[in-house]
């Protein structure tokens, strides 16, 4: 028969310590019957809000009526609570019902139930992970494994994953349930940690002080300390203001001091293939600035010279980028993102890696980065490609992607399918490769401009080989174009990716970390596919900078 426990489940966060109890929360004054009380925890002076969040209607009551004509009429009440315990250098608050809604994310310690999940759970019985993915595409996914498996039941990754939580069972022993009951619980962790906490004072006042030593344990033999490798930055954190003016400094110096480059975000990657021209607007100066898909970090970089570093960061928030159909900036084909999506910086301060990367700031240890790095070089010097490649002249009459690609397939054996478009049910418009090799290799060509670029390169290789390897319909239509261009050539059997670059070299100096990520990611896909991926370095003149108008 289980053993009986003075616990319960509850939501615990960590605050910061240095703020007043009537600081530690948003304003609650709108709340329905709201209380407030000084508290005492054996010597402990403690804050307890307790309310009803009211709501006259819900949020989607509008929709209803505007389709149905019938009134909405629903009101409704959310009970909460909140207990804050001061146990310096922190506040710890107890939340019950919709009490996180009172709580403010810029003083709540990020990842604070992740840290002490690390150091508790079973990494060989997890439920549940829900992770991000660090590059371009920004994925998120939440696995759910009701029976627990390891962390490799759950396709974790060992680089580029921001992980956000875990829920599986806990070693509780140092902590009151686990010494009542001998079991490990269910829990929570992430930014909160939910598990089952005494229901008396002194007892909790314990248990919290054995959970902050737990959190300050080292995380050396924990298999799950992998996931606080990298982190947001939030933006009270201490070394912001030196983030942020050396991404000024950047912002007008281009790669000069810092790296720095442009990357494709998320939500403009179809956009990528479609549009011949991008309109930056609300940059200053007069009219909207058009630059071509190409454009090299130098061209925006003057755009931000003359300005003074505040205004350089304003603009970097409140310019809008939006993709065009034609190569003059008139025809606009999608919605606007914010130029600071677009901005890709890297920075080290004590030892420690920061990436501006989506328009946010990340921590990276300078291990991890470390261990990108050997990974990259021994993946880029085992698998250099033989196939060559002529001098892209970038300055000649040829010198843009599509002719360099005409160019290259000049070549016996080469055959050009830059801009034939394949289309898929769940592709609808993608390349298969830019050209297709003697032996059936399938090339991806880019010149980068800067290192960033190459994240486009990564994922059009990515959604080619998925798609011939999942879709029959991608392999059909390979083939089809390959035998109008070369008459009875036998049906294509692709097996090898090549990467092939000007501009700049296969070299993980010059390659941010977050593109480093990436191109691991690409190698393990590719493998899993049974597919080799090489590299090319094309040899390449550098032309004059093309002029970019405003509109």
């Amino acid at each position: 028969m289980p053993r009986r426990t003075s616990c319960s489940t509850v939501s615990l966060y960590r605050l910061d310590g240095d703020l007043d109890l009537a600081d530690c929360l948003l304003d609650s004054s709108s709340a329905d019957g709201l209380e407030e009380h000084e508290v005492q925890l054996d010597e402990v002076t403690c804050r307890l809000v307790m309310g009803r969040i009211h709501s006259e209607k819900p949020s989607w009551a509008a929709h209803v009526n505007s389709l149905t004509g019938v009134p909405v009429r629903l009101p409704s009440s959310q009970p909460f609570g909140v207990l804050l315990v001061p146990l310096p250098p922190w506040t710890y608050a107890l939340i019950w019902g919709h009490g996180h809604r009172l709580l403010d994310a810029e003083v709540v310690e990020q990842n604070f139930g992740l840290l002490f999940g690390i150091r508790r759970l079973d990494p060989a019985h997890l439920r549940t992970v829900s992770r991000s993915a660090m590059d371009i595409t920004a994925r998120t996914t939440q696995t759910s494994i009701p029976g627990g498996g390891d962390v490799g039941s759950f396709g974790m990754e060992p680089y580029g994953e921001f992980v956000s939580r875990f829920k599986g069972p806990a070693d509780l022993n140092d902590l009151t349930y686990g010494a009542e009951t001998g079991r490990a619980p269910q829990i929570e962790a992430g930014d909160n940690l939910k598990a089952p906490l005494p229901r008396f004072g002194t007892a909790l006042l314990t248990d919290l002080n054995t959970i902050t030593k737990i959190v300050d344990e080292p995380d050396d033999d924990s298999s799950l300390r992998f996931a606080h490798l990298v982190r947001r930055v939030k933006s009270r954190d201490l070394e912001r203001p030196r983030l942020e003016g050396r991404l000024a400094e950047a912002l007008a110096n281009g790669a000069e001091h810092h790296p720095l480059g442009i990357a494709w975000p998320a939500n403009e990657l179809r956009a990528a293939e479609e549009a011949w021209s991008f309109k930056v607007k609300s940059l200053g100066g007069s009219g909207a600035l058009v630059l071509e898909p190409s454009t090299e970090l130098d061209v925006l970089s003057e755009q931000f010279r003359g300005m003074p570093a505040d205004v350089r960061l304003h603009r970097l928030r409140t310019a809008r980028v939006v993709p065009c159909a034609d190569d003059a900036g008139a025809e606009e084909i999608g919605a606007s993102t914010s130029l600071r999506r677009w901005i890709v910086f890297e920075t080290t301060i004590d030892h420690v890696r920061y990436c501006y990367f989506q328009g946010e700031w990340f921590r990276i240890g300078e291990e991890y980065v470390e261990r990108i790095r050997d990974q990259v070089e021994k993946l880029l010097t085992r698998n250099n490609t033989t196939l060559t490649f002529p001098v892209w002249n970038r300055g000649g009459e040829r010198g843009d992607e599509h002719s360099y690609c005409h160019q290259v397939a000049e070549r016996d054996g080469y055959l050009c399918l830059d801009r034939n478009f394949a289309h898929t049910p769940f592709h609808p418009k993608f390349e298969l490769c830019d050209v297709v090799g003697p032996n059936d290799e399938l090339v991806h060509i880019k010149w980068l401009g800067a290192a960033t670029a190459a994240s486009h390169l990564y994922t059009q290789a990515a959604v080619s080989a998925e798609a011939l390897r999942d879709e029959p319909d991608a392999a059909r239509q390979l083939n089809e174009k390959i035998q109008k261009l070369s008459p009875g050539r036998p049906d294509a059997q692709p097996s090898k990716v090549v990467l092939a670059i000007a501009g700049r070299s296969w070299d993980p100096q010059q390659l941010f970390t977050l593109s480093q990520v990436s191109l691991l990611r690409l190698d393990r896909t590719l493998r899993s596919l049974n597919t080799t991926l090489e590299f090319a370095n094309i040899p390449h003149v550098r032309g004059p900078a093309r002029k970019q108008v405003r509109r």
